[in-house]
């Protein structure tokens, strides 16, 4: 499955810094930075006693799911007062377009006071997938930023490819200032399948997988996840 990318902008689609790219590309260096284990009992070289999040299949495996969509430009949002009509904001760059949504569109329905503003940013760039196939558009994973974040959704990209980014204003501050190639989020295809749900406490059935997985993940000290799903 081919996941494209593509855009009609001559001269920016060609330099790397502002293409989506892998999500790899883009691990927070906190998590690079993260031991996959810690070594408390200094009697005991060779094996580790007590491992990281790291090694964790359910947390390492979502910094390289998909793509991330990284800031086509500098982009500048400000609040100066308390009124709506206060709201200011500016690309860098006048060939991408950034719109503010009206807050009867959706902010007033909100049930989280956090968000103050939704902005919309008119990507550069259209996605294209195979027949029946769609994107999440997921928030930055563990990013913890007190001033901005865009908008989870769903797009449907076998039938619409339009990239519209929706910006959410958390921040205290008065101003906000995203710099050019800084990611914006993650777009990860999936197919679209009805899933059936299934309760079923026929356990036995079940368990050569269930425990065949908990064992060949448990072969080794350290990587035992990963050796066996080639991560």
């Amino acid at each position: 499955m081919k996941t494209i990318f593509t855009s009609d902008v001559v001269g920016h689609r060609d330099i790397k810094e502002f293409q989506p790219q892998p999500a790899k590309n883009f691990m927070p260096d906190w998590y690079k930075k993260m031991p996959s284990d810690v070594q408390y009992d200094t009697d005991y070289k060779k094996i580790p006693n007590f491992r990281t999040a790291k090694l964790c299949p359910n947390f390492s495996d979502i910094f390289t799911e998909g793509f991330v969509l990284p800031a086509p430009c500098d982009i500048w949002l400000s609040v100066p007062g308390d009124k709506v009509d206060d709201w200011m904001w500016k690309t860098s760059n006048s060939a991408f377009g950034l719109e503010m949504h009206g807050q009867g569109q959706l902010h007033n329905y909100l049930p989280n006071p956090v968000v103050k503003q939704i902005f919309k940013l008119n990507y550069p760039w259209r996605i294209i997938l195979p027949k029946g196939y769609s994107v999440r558009q997921i928030p930055l994973f563990y990013d913890y930023n007190p001033d901005w974040h865009v908008a989870y959704g769903v797009l449907k990209a076998d039938v619409v490819n339009e990239i519209n980014l929706q910006i959410c204003y958390t921040s205290e501050d008065k101003e906000v200032l995203i710099k050019a190639g800084e990611p914006l989020c993650y777009y990860v295809p999936f197919k679209r399948e009805d899933s059936k749900l299934v309760i079923d406490n026929n356990y036995d059935k079940y368990k050569p997988q269930i425990e065949g997985s908990m064992h060949r993940a448990l072969s080794k000290f350290k990587n035992g996840y990963r050796r066996f799903n080639k991560w």
